[in-house]
């Protein structure tokens, strides 16, 4: 804010410039901010992307990201929650949420629909945010074909899909 910047001008003090740090490392706009483009790359929506654009509550995952970002959370960690806090003995609640990683796919409410046509698609998300996500890598082309330059083959695609499809749809 303006006010923030005329008080951090007019301190002389030798320690201005490191009181400014920790004062904007610990506001919550700091631990959003640096949650956007995780958000982004986890296609977060609270929508389901598809024909009316119903509305989901995949906020409370968003919150535990933009809390784990404030508290700076140990990468490891973070990434070890989002892809199976459930399993971590000991976890409780917050590692359990944190799984909302793995369900922020679009999702289809359009009659008719194929259940196991969608699992399929829900599981290639899975698996392909989760590439990029966590190692920085696109992978989608490896659905279908190889291509010569790319670090991840057709086959590679579907090791990935087969570790995706482990889980539970409906749970």
């Amino acid at each position: 804010t303006p006010e923030e910047s005329h008080a951090f001008l007019a301190d002389a003090s030798p320690d201005a410039d490191a009181a400014v740090v920790d004062r904007l490392l610990a506001s919550p706009r700091f631990g959003e901010r640096m949650a956007l483009q995780w958000l982004d790359v986890a296609r977060y929506a609270d929508t389901n992307g598809y024909q009316n654009d119903f509305r989901r509550d995949q906020w409370p995952w968003r919150d535990w990201v933009l809390g784990a970002f404030a508290a700076n959370m140990p990468y490891d960690r973070f990434v070890m929650e989002q892809v199976a806090g459930d399993l971590i003995e000991g976890g409780g609640r917050d590692a359990v949420l944190a799984t909302g990683f793995q369900r922020n796919h679009s999702t289809v409410t359009e009659a008719g629909s194929i259940e196991e046509e969608w699992r399929v698609e829900n599981v290639a998300d899975r698996a392909e945010t989760s590439a990029t996500a966590f190692l920085g890598l696109t992978v989608g082309c490896g659905r279908c074909h190889d291509h010569r330059d790319d670090a991840i083959s057709q086959v590679g695609h579907h090791r990935l899909f087969g570790r995706s499809a482990q889980a539970d749809e409906k749970g």
